[in-house]
């Protein structure tokens, strides 16, 4: 990992070598349906199947308005590399303004553009699909209280190449035009200092449980099975190893936002196509490393990130579900794909939750 002083140019890497099977959907609170309005623009159906309000966050689905992956798309079953933003939200203190309410039944629509965030300029046939949990609040407040669990019908598409290499890509803050003086340095770069030595130690700690505590495994994790367990550790060891050198590495850090991304309740953001990591201005109100069950704190916030980014383990971790009630609702797939899945069972490791 590396604090970059002049960044002249980050290269994009390879996609990840990840062969996906598009489970099939099922019945939900949230019935979400996918189809085609323009050769790579999408429209997102929403429908609340509930007999109770729906309180949603909006980051990190179909109603966040940054450039996130709003579904994952696929050619011969290999995810296409997605080149957006992935961010780590704190999930407390929350604005409503942060929140939508559907009500019973009520149907909501949301447009995006999969050419944004993704390099169709092959053409030819790909397939879109989404799948998660989004937190949702209850009554008139705006505490987390639990998540609603949805999966979109499969869209097959017939993209015309050309014509989709004119979209405008959402993301390009560091181009290799662009020379950035970073901040890293007094208060703050002691701060991530001292947050990626907890890092590391969680990482490690965390390795070695998960090759002996198979409750623990399957409780964060939903399967406990040899290659299961050889990939948490693989993935926690290659964090820790990523924690453990701010001179050399596979990743830059940022200790501001580059982007201009951070909004409201962001805590740090990836932009896994650049091997970049962005901290924003809340990260540095956070404690540290937390005693606290399934808290937000600098050091899983570190281990979150770095999850994020395919140079430190290729293929790296989405975000389907955030908190503890929201990865509990994935299915072992995404689970070992899931960034919070990660620092939660970190933190739950070193507090013996």
């Amino acid at each position: 990992m590396l604090f970059p002083s002049i960044v002249a140019a980050l290269a994009a890497l390879a996609n990840p070598v990840l062969s996906l099977t598009i489970p099939q959907a099922t019945g939900s609170e949230l019935d979400v349906q996918l189809s085609a309005i323009g050769n790579t623009r999408i429209k997102a159906v929403i429908t609340n199947k509930a007999d109770r309000q729906l309180k949603l966050l909006k980051y990190n689905n179909f109603f966040d308005d940054g450039p996130i992956q709003k579904a994952g798309v696929f050619k011969d079953g290999q995810p296409v590399k997605f080149e957006g933003m992935l961010r780590r939200v704190l999930m407390k203190n929350l604005e409503p303004s942060l929140f939508v309410s559907l009500s019973p039944g009520q149907t909501v629509e949301r447009e995006f553009d999969i050419a944004s965030t993704a390099d169709l300029a092959s053409g030819g046939a790909y397939t879109v699909f989404s799948q998660g949990a989004i937190p949702f609040a209850e009554g008139d407040g705006t505490t987390i209280a639990g998540a609603v669990a949805f999966k979109s019908n499969k869209l097959d598409l017939d993209i015309d190449g050309a014509l989709a290499a004119t979209v405008s890509k959402a993301i390009n803050p560091i181009s290799a035009r662009t020379r950035v003086e970073s901040a890293c340095r007094g208060e703050q770069r002691e701060t991530l200092l001292k947050a990626l030595e907890y890092s590391a130690q969680l990482s490690r700690a965390a390795a070695q449980a998960a090759q002996n505590n198979t409750r623990k495994v399957e409780e964060y994790f939903m399967k406990s099975d040899a290659q299961t367990v050889e990939t948490i550790v693989a993935r926690l060891n290659a964090v820790a190893q990523e924690s453990s050198s701010t001179d050399s590495g596979a990743t830059r850090y940022f200790c501001n936002d580059r982007g201009n991304q951070c909004t409201p309740n962001t805590i740090a953001y990836t932009l896994p196509s650049l091997n970049v990591v962005v901290n924003c201005p809340i990260y540095y109100d956070l404690p540290v490393i937390s005693d606290e069950c399934h808290a937000q704190d600098q050091a899983t916030t570190c281990l979150h990130e770095f999850t994020h980014n395919p140079g430190v383990y290729d293929p790296y971790c989405r975000d389907h579900a955030y908190g503890y009630d929201g990865i509990r609702k994935l299915s072992p797939e995404q689970a070992l794909l899931n960034a919070d899945t990660y620092s939660l069972f970190a933190n739950a490791i070193y507090v013996n939750c």
